[in-house]
């Protein structure tokens, strides 16, 4: 693994967290404007000079875009990267003459999706994640991929297994493709971190978010708890790490925020069908507007990835009740890398 940048906030999905996104670090430019830069009155804000597009991959090339997690991000992200991929395939067909009719032949050299999670909706899930009550009790994967595929006419397969430590993850998701991560745990993260830093070519992408903090007794809350459950919940962030031709472009999630892969030991950090059922407990329910939040920033770095093969940015932070965004340049992390 290699070493945390230097300078770099600690900024987890899960225990402790900030109230708001952190400042950048010293030295680093940031491309996202701060909100009174960003106020139209104030005249806008335009990107950083630092914000630079880096082409890690041939967009021209064959590739797969593998989601592992459809559920409270992973579910909009699917949505969002399906009609993405749909979007592009329509551009192509009219750039070769095909008549852009639904269903018909269409060009190449747009990504095959595939959606991995092994859990099945539950009612509780309706709430905040993209299912409908008649989906209760099947597989999240597979109700997705064929709501997608009905949906925009693609190919969209499903996988519905947990990725686990004895996982060929090559044959779920090959060389050269993109990885996008909306998981909650830890060991998950791990998983995907270390089998994933193998590749020689990869994009991963990674989402978390804060949970909120909920009280020991929820039956007698005092009005600190109160303002705490209020506040919490709201923060998250969007990581970006690339692997090309066998060397780090852009560092790896877990290794810009090692506390994403540093489990505590409780079920919320495991594998979720290797916690025991007495021991699932929903300890930091998320907020739906942040699962939301984290997927248009996702939805974002898709949209350069998939259309020219570039990236603008390597992380992104957020605060969805202060409707605030923080990323930092590409380009920037090319020369931490290179040091």
């Amino acid at each position: 693994m290699a070493a945390s940048i230097p300078g770099r906030p600690a900024f987890c999905p899960y225990g402790p967290r900030r109230s708001s996104p952190p400042p950048p670090p010293s030295g680093r430019s940031s491309t996202s404007p701060t909100p009174k830069e960003a106020d139209p009155r104030r005249g806008g804000a335009a990107l950083a000079k630092g914000a630079k597009p880096v082409r890690v991959l041939d967009p021209e090339a064959e590739t797969q875009l593998t989601i592992v997690g459809c559920g409270g991000t992973g579910g909009f992200v699917i949505k969002n990267a399906c009609r993405l991929v749909w979007g592009l395939k329509e551009q192509r067909r009219a750039a070769e003459g095909v008549p852009p009719l639904f269903g018909e032949t269409l060009p190449g050299h747009v990504p095959e999706i595939l959606l991995c999670d092994g859990d099945a909706v539950e009612r509780k899930n309706i709430v905040r994640q993209d299912f409908v009550a008649a989906d209760v009790g099947r597989p999240k994967a597979i109700v997705l991929a064929d709501r997608a595929s009905a949906a925009y006419g693609l190919e969209v397969r499903a996988y519905p297994r947990y990725v686990k430590e004895g996982t060929d993850l090559k044959q779920l998701a090959p060389e050269g493709g993109i990885v996008v991560g909306c998981v909650d745990n830890a060991d998950t993260r791990r998983i995907l971190h270390e089998k994933l830093s193998s590749y020689d070519d990869v994009v991963y992408v990674d989402a978390g978010n804060a949970g909120v903090e909920l009280p020991e007794d929820p039956a007698a809350l005092s009005r600190s708890e109160l303002r705490k459950i209020r506040e919490s919940g709201w923060s998250g962030q969007v990581v970006c790490g690339v692997r090309k031709g066998g060397e780090t472009l852009l560092h790896f999630p877990a290794d810009v925020m090692p506390d994403l892969i540093e489990s505590a030991g409780g079920p919320e950090d495991r594998v979720p069908d290797e916690v025991p059922c007495g021991q699932i407990v929903v300890s930091s329910p998320q907020r739906h507007a942040t699962n939301l939040w984290a997927a248009a920033l996702i939805y974002d770095y898709l949209q350069d990835l998939l259309s020219d093969g570039t990236v603008l940015h390597a992380s992104s932070f957020f605060d969805a009740r202060r409707k605030y965004v923080k990323s930092y340049a590409a380009i920037d992390e090319l020369d931490q890398v290179a040091v």
